[in-house]
């Protein structure tokens, strides 16, 4: 009988701390073979457990005997396990049945054996022997050589609207075929459109099903399988009929498909996929939980069903939580979170299979708040124990960890509906509950608290659900009757009592709550009580003093409950209750009896917090959390939840765990950092608040639990000879805490489900020669990790390898690729080089390199000679693959096993590697912190990639988290790239490199550490003082207490005395020297010397020549100054400064001045005198120079003297201050522009600019069509003091257009326009035209220009002359009047006319009758002029009359008698004449826009009718 091993794996489960994975060797007898060939994962003698290849320990133990001397074996263990998952339960039964019995044979056949054994040996090696010589023959047919074949085809199908079909076949080949599916010649694609395909293969059979067909799914399928030795198809068509009328609901078909029921969600296939793991919010913000998955069918009107759960309790969707499923997708979001939303939450979808969730914890920390320090907002607020007025509101403390204790609690309310919060309580109150009465019945309220503490007032909290004031004994006052036993009427125990007015008197009276601050009274209502409106009267009274007094006299009490407040401590009180209503009160109810709301020992009742938790242990969980439990307080005084806090180890600073009281004793603590130690603590929670913190537990750093490595994967041949193929694979993605020390081979034939061991003692490397192969065959390898805690599970057995000699020129694949310092746009790749090189060695490698959904590309064109590149140039958060292909002369070899997909993103926390001298050795350095760290993590440093092992040019120390690479004796052999990757985590690396600057600039500060200096932030410099003392200082960065020091000036040493002040500060590291008298004989180099320890340095300043003069000459100004200042004298010298009206003000300001003190202003050495003094008190002082010009400028100078001294300021306004000046004024006045305006006289048209100051010295440019006008007779340019303008002369149709004026000032120009163009130039040109005329009829109108007199007095008998010079073109016309008749010449009044220029009237021998008032009305075409005179006679002896003043205001001299006036010579005529230009501009005065006279005499004169004058243009108002 031929015996057969067998090797069975059996694996603990975790949740021991250290689960063990044995192998367990058994005899079976051959008929068992095809049992354990079949059943179980058949492997060769092994046997590992935490300390190598030898059980040690176990609890069940089955001793084999001897078989025969040849066969004999030890004896093995089989180790007990205290829990195992279903999976593995189900495997150790099945294992364990083959096991029994196998053994039971073993037990009874052992002789019999020994005996066959040989005989069966033999029969095997010459089957064997068979075998191979009929395959060296090729007479026996292999399955390598069988091209695909279906065995059962595909077939059509008919099918209705919105029925599944399944479409299936089997195939046949080898190697096994794969199948792909086409409709209508094109893919079928499942993730196109989720739930609608579903593709399976199991046992050879290949289906597609496709869900809820409709009509478009008709097509031709098609299914072609492929193998390496070719392809086949198979096709069918798929016909979907729609049932006639479209109404699948009504559609009678017989013998047809039947109507379609409702599909249940249990009938639904779901497959939960992308999971919502450990989540931490904030108050206020929001989150959502999502879970996809695959919905098989899915179909759009049935959704699946989803259920979200929190602590156990189901969710419901409303305003603080919004469910929904759909689109591959179940998601909760949280929009406003808080504490309350803290918990487990689970996702339950029910299935097919039953139901199938998910749970993961929901973290809500404390929003900051509003006032630091201030607690956080209490959690949980409900109301109970509703009535009509009155109702019970509680909540549960929030945790403070740093804050300080929470001293009590604020509750306020609001109606339903209202945005306004009212406070319940005037006073805080300390425990967890509070009665609110004084209700409005019927109304709606929410409720919420805020916690306070000594540093303030916490939030508030999540408001508590609405609840409605009502009496709750309504209710159970009303009693139902049945009628026939279908109708039911509701009464009222009133209508039952009869007509009843005073009520009862109220029973039961006891306190239901008890606490120091109040206590609440209940009762039952009265029976009966009648049916008006009842309320309550409460009367308290002092336990044994028989005084009643009434409590609540301004309330009227509607509900059977009452808080009473103020009760003095020390004292016990009884209460009664009277009913009322408006017939009256009711009898007292029975007194309660004596309620105290202390006990006998002072405390509150009852007794406040519970105690302190028991023992706190933490255990491992996983790299980022911790499982902590404690035992219960042992007195728990109603407890409400645990509080859990975190200190990392050596920090005096606690952190929440939870935020939201947690019942049971044992909690996973998450978001930890991986590889830090901490400590917990627990809280006990009730309504009174915390209890005393427990004792920390012992410290424990974050790693995972310590289990086996999980499977290798990536297996892949490197080379083979033909007798021998050497593998490698990949590293399992999770270590399972502890470093993996032991990898083992298994193969077997790729025709056989035998596996084979290939190494019974573990091989640390990744790679493995497997011999003893036959060449041609193809063989299957899987690999299993071991470290401390057993053999993991092993690998998926590899791809089927051909056993082949290699002869191929070019190198073999590249392998271990390694991808390491991973960030957001770059990473660096590691290979190692393949182990076939081919015909020639490798010279190069070429890297490739796919990002997730396109092909791969080469990096590089040129192939690299190292193993190693850095990637540069990566998308954020893409995904990427690599590939590596080996070079040699021959050409380009096979690439590699695609690298694991890698997402360009950095870990949480990277950190780079650190370069720097160690400030205190020197010591030149590189230092790493990783950002997280396991157990068995090491740090391996590498330079250029090649790890550093025991290199004496480097020391390396690791500490904790921090790695750092000390040089001994750097220099250049040392550049180049260090690295550093942390082992055992998620891929920790980084790396620095060392360039030859920067290796140089470290070497020279390491000198400097290694051989001190006291380091100076400043060198030795010097500062004049303000009484022209000389400060000679420096500062270093550093300085002890035990500095010393010396000053030397010109190789001599310099004390402290009193000419030479030396001192220092040592904290703000200041030495100094001031020399009190600076004169010429300090001219000189000063050094100072210091000495700080080991540390010295020196610092000198040269003080010679001109260096010495300038130090000199500041000195001795300041020293002038402090002299200076000593009487009256400038603060400020003089400045100037232009106001807001143009005026430039030369200010200055004085101080140290008196009454006394007299002030002058000059120019030009002239003084100015004021109309008002200056005021030297106020402090400052200033000349307002108004309407500034070139006059304005020359020499000022402000003189302030009293009996202490005096001082001068000058000022020059010239050159460049008299253009800054002009600048300033242009500023303000280009900014107060108006617009231009058209004003038109009889010489053009003007165009006028108002502002508030103008002078021709501010520069400005008036410009017609963009091009520049200057000064002429054409176009005239002036200007006033209010404005600028410019004056076109005689204006045609070439100077219309675009008129405009630039002000400039030194920064901007300020431009103002006009359009003289169009309907504006019309009308301007005849308001010129009217103008022009009405000044020319002015200038030719018949006038008087001189000669007569206001007034005349003459003697009677005396001859009178009255002449004037008359003057108008043409020549006017004269007429004379008396009293305003015309007089006619006479030998008496002759009046004469000569050369039509001198007018006159001469009366001989006058009398008295000739007094009157005469006139001369000179005139002609344009118009003319009347001029009158008084004439008086007086008798001789008579005084002369005294005249009437005229309008000139002047007494005329008497005429001489018989004296003819003097004719007027023609050059005394005046002639009109065009205004004069001025004298200080070349440009003309400004003339009036309207004529007016121009004539010697006053303006009294009464002129003779004549043309209308010219109406100005409208001019705007100033601006």
């Amino acid at each position: 009988m031929l015996y057969i091993v067998i090797s069975a794996s059996i694996h603990g489960v975790v949740g021991e701390s250290h689960s063990l994975s044995e192998r367990v060797i058994f005899l079976l007898p051959s008929a068992s073979a095809s049992q354990a060939a079949s059943g179980s994962s058949a492997t060769a003698l092994r046997c590992f457990n935490l300390k190598g290849k030898s059980s040690s320990k176990s609890v069940n133990q089955v001793q084999h005997t001897h078989a025969t001397e040849a066969m004999a074996e030890p004896a093995y263990t089989v180790p007990a396990f205290s829990q195992r998952s279903t999976d593995e339960i189900e495997e150790y039964q099945r294992v364990s049945s083959h096991v029994g019995k196998g053994l039971a044979s073993i037990q009874k056949e052992l002789h019999r054996m020994r005996v066959a054994t040989k005989t069966q040996v033999e029969n095997i090696a010459i089957k064997r022997e068979v075998q191979e010589m009929m395959h060296k023959k090729g007479t026996s047919s292999t399955e390598t050589d069988k091209a695909p074949d279906f065995l059962v085809a595909l077939r059509p199908h008919a099918a209705w609207e919105k029925t599944p079909v399944k479409l299936f076949c089997t195939v046949d080949g080898h190697p096994r075929p794969i199948v792909k599916w086409y409709k209508g010649g094109k893919p079928v694609d499942p993730l196109s459109a989720p739930g609608k395909y579903k593709i399976e293969s199991k046992y050879g059979v290949h289906s597609l099903i496709i869900s809820r067909c409709v009509v478009s799914d008709t097509a031709e399928y098609s299914a072609v399988a492929t193998n390496s030795h070719g392809s086949t198809t198979s096709k069918a068509f798929v016909t979907v009929n729609r049932p006639a009328g479209g109404a699948y609901g009504s559609c009678q078909l017989s013998g047809q498909v039947p109507h379609m029921t409702v599909i249940h969600h249990s009938k639904l296939e779901i497959t939960m996929l992308d999971r919502f793991g450990v989540s931490f919010g904030t108050e206020g913000g929001s989150i959502s939980l999502v879970c996809t998955m695959v919905v098989v069918p899915d179909l759009p009107n049935v959704p699946p069903l989803a259920q979200w759960y929190r602590d156990d309790k189901l969710l419901k969707a409303g305003k603080l939580a919004e469910i929904k499923v759909g689109g591959g997708a179940a998601t909760l979001t949280l929009p406003h979170l808080a504490k309350d939303d803290e918990g487990l939450y689970t996702l339950r979808m029910w299935t097919k299979d039953g139901t199938t969730e998910h749970s993961a914890y929901l973290f809500v920390k404390d929003a900051a708040p509003s006032v630091a320090g201030a607690p956080g907002a209490p959690i949980s607020v409900k109301a109970f124990d509703i009535n009509s007025d009155y109702v019970l509101v509680a909540w549960k403390p929030p945790n403070t960890t740093n804050e300080a204790a929470i001293t009590g609690y604020f509750v306020d309310k609001r109606e339903s509906g209202s945005a306004t919060w009212s406070q319940c309580n005037d006073a805080s109150v300390r425990i967890c509950k509070y009665p609110v009465h004084g209700l409005s019945v019927g109304h709606a309220y929410h409720f919420r608290v805020r916690a306070v503490n000594s540093a303030g007032i916490s939030r508030p909290s999540r408001e508590s659900d609405k609840v409605t004031a009502l009496d709750p004994a309504e209710r159970e006052r009303l009693q139902g009757i049945k009628l026939d036993g279908k109708h039911e009427v509701v009464i009222k125990e009133d209508d039952l009592e009869g007509y009843v007015t005073l009520p009862g008197e109220p029973t039961d009276v006891h306190a239901s709550e008890i606490f120091k601050s109040y206590i609440v009274l209940s009762w039952k209502p009265p029976s009966p009580r009648g049916r008006a409106p009842l309320w309550y009267i409460i009367e308290k009274s002092v336990s044994g003093t028989g005084a009643w007094q009434r409590i609540n006299t301004a309330v009227k009490l509607q509900s059977a409950r009452y808080p009473v407040f103020d009760l003095e401590a020390g004292k016990k009180y009884q209460f009664r209750v009277h009913s009322e209503n408006l017939y009256g009160a009711s009898e007292a109810s029975k007194p309660t009896d004596p309620i105290e709301k202390v006990d006998e020992h002072g405390s509150e009742r009852p007794v406040g917090v519970p105690s302190a938790p028991g023992q706190v242990v933490a255990t491992r969980n996983t790299k980022s959390s911790v499982f902590v439990q404690w035992d219960p307080p042992k007195h728990p005084n109603h407890l409400i939840g645990y509080y859990i806090d975190a200190s990392l180890v050596g920090s005096k600073a606690w952190a929440p765990c939870n935020h939201k009281p947690y019942k049971h004793t044992r909690f996973v603590v998450h978001g930890l950092t991986p590889g830090e130690t901490y400590v917990f603590r627990v809280q006990a929670v009730n309504i009174y608040g915390l209890s005393d913190e427990s004792q920390e537990s012992t410290p424990i750093a974050v790693e995972s639990a310590l289990t086996t490595p999980s499977a290798p994967h990536g297996i892949t041949m490197l080379s083979c000879d033909g007798v021998s193929m050497i593998i490698a694979w990949k590293s399992p993605k999770h270590c399972g805490g502890s470093k993996i020390n032991a990898y083992y081979v298994d193969k077997r034939d790729a025709d056989t489900l035998a596996w084979k061991e290939v190494n019974s003692a573990p091989t640390k490397t990744k790679t493995y020669t497997v011999d003893g192969l036959t060449e041609g065959t193809f063989y299957e390898f899987k690999v299993q990790a071991g470290n401390l805690a057993g053999v993991g599970v092993p690998s998926a057995p590899s791809t089927p390898l051909k056993c082949e000699a290699w002869t191929s020129a070019v190198p073999g694949p590249a392998y271990d690729l390694a991808l390491r310092e991973v960030r957001g746009d770059s990473l660096v790749i590691l290979w190692k080089a393949p182990v076939y090189t081919g015909a020639s060695a490798v010279t190069g490698y070429i890297v490739e390199m796919a990002k997730k959904g396109h092909h791969y590309h080469p990096l590089n064109e040129e192939a690299i000679g190292h193993c190693y590149l850095q990637v540069t140039g990566l998308e954020a958060g893409a995904e990427y693959t690599f590939k590596v292909k080996a070079v040699n002369a021959e050409g380009v070899g096979k690439a590699s096993q695609a690298s694991e997909p890698v997402v360009a993103k950095a870990l949480p926390g990277t950190q780079e590697i650190q370069c720097g001298v160690d400030e205190d050795t020197g010591d030149i350095f590189l230092s790493f912190e990783a950002c997280e760290i396991s157990e068995t993590s090491n740090f391996a440093w590498s330079k250029n990639y090649k790890e550093i092992r025991d290199c004496p040019r480097v020391a390396i120390e690791t500490k904790g988290k921090r790695s750092k690479l000390t040089f001994v004796n750097p220099d250049v052999s040392d550049l180049g790239a260090f690295s550093v990757v942390v082992t055992d985590t998620d891929g920790v690396s980084a790396s620095h490199t060392v360039t030859e600057d920067a290796l140089n600039t470290m070497l020279e500060l390491s000198y400097n550490i290694r051989h001190p200096i006291v380091p100076l932030k400043h060198q030795l410099n010097y500062e004049v003082l303000e009484k022209g003392h000389v400060r000679f200082w420096l500062q270093c960065l550093k300085m002890s207490p035990a500095v010393t020091y010396r000053f030397i000036v010109n190789d001599k040493e310099v004390t402290s005395s009193d000419s030479h002040k030396i001192s220092h500060d040592v904290n703000t590291r200041v030495i100094q020297m001031t020399v009190d008298h600076f004169s010429k004989a300090s001219e000189a180099t000063y050094t100072v010397q210091i000495h700080d320890g080991r540390a010295k340095n020196q610092s000198s300043l040269v003080l010679l020549r001109d260096v010495f003069k300038a130090v000199l000459k500041e000195a001795e100004f300041q020293r002038s100054e402090h002299i200076r200042k000593q009487g009256p004298h400038f603060a400020e010298y003089l400045s100037y400064h232009v106001d807001d009206d143009c005026t430039v003000l030369l200010v200055c300001k004085v101080a140290n001045v008196k009454k006394e003190t007299v002030f002058h202003w000059f120019k030009d050495e002239e003084e100015i005198v004021l109309a008002t003094p200056p005021n030297v008190m106020s402090g400052s002082v200033a000349l307002p120079i108004s309407l500034f010009s070139r006059k304005d400028q020359g020499h000022y100078e402000a003189k302030l003297s009293d009996d202490r001294g005096k001082d001068t300021s000058v000022f020059d306004i010239s050159g460049q201050v008299f253009d800054d000046i002009i600048n300033a004024i242009a500023h303000i006045a280009g900014s107060s522009a108006s617009e231009l305006v058209l004003q038109c006289t009889p010489e053009g048209i003007r165009l006028q600019c108002y502002m508030k100051y103008y002078t021709e010295e501010i520069r400005t440019a008036w410009l017609h069509k963009d091009s520049k006008i200057s000064s002429s007779e054409k176009m005239r340019i002036a200007g006033t003091a209010e404005m600028a303008w410019m004056q076109i002369r005689e204006p045609s149709e070439k100077e219309k257009g675009h008129y405009s004026i630039q002000i400039m000032d030194a920064t901007k120009s300020h431009t103002r326009t006009f359009d003289l163009s169009g309907q504006a130039y019309t009308d301007a040109y005849e308001e010129y035209l009217r103008l022009k005329a009405a000044a020319f009829a002015e200038k030719n109108r018949g006038r008087v220009v001189g000669g007569l007199p206001d007034v005349v007095t003459i003697m009677e008998q005396k001859t009178l002359s009255l002449t004037c010079t008359v003057w108008g073109d043409p020549s006017p016309e004269v007429t004379w009047f008396k009293n305003e008749n015309e007089v006619v010449s006479t030998e008496h009044a002759k009046i004469t006319l000569e050369a039509n220029k001198f007018a006159s009237l001469t009366i001989t021998a006058v009398t008295p009758e000739d007094s009157g008032k005469y006139s001369i009305n000179v005139r002609n075409k344009y118009g003319g002029e009347f001029v009158e005179i008084t004439v008086s006679v007086y008798k001789h002896g008579e005084s002369p009359p005294e005249p009437k003043m005229g309008g000139r205001g002047a007494t005329p001299a008497p005429l001489a008698s018989k004296t003819p006036a003097q004719t007027p010579t023609p050059a005394q005529t005046p002639i009109p004449q065009t205004p004069t230009p001025s004298l200080k501009s070349p440009t003309p005065s400004l003339r009036s826009p309207t004529p007016t006279a121009k004539s010697p005499t006053p303006p009294r004169h009464v002129k003779s009718p004549s043309p209308a004058r010219s109406l100005k243009s409208p001019t705007p108002p100033r601006k």
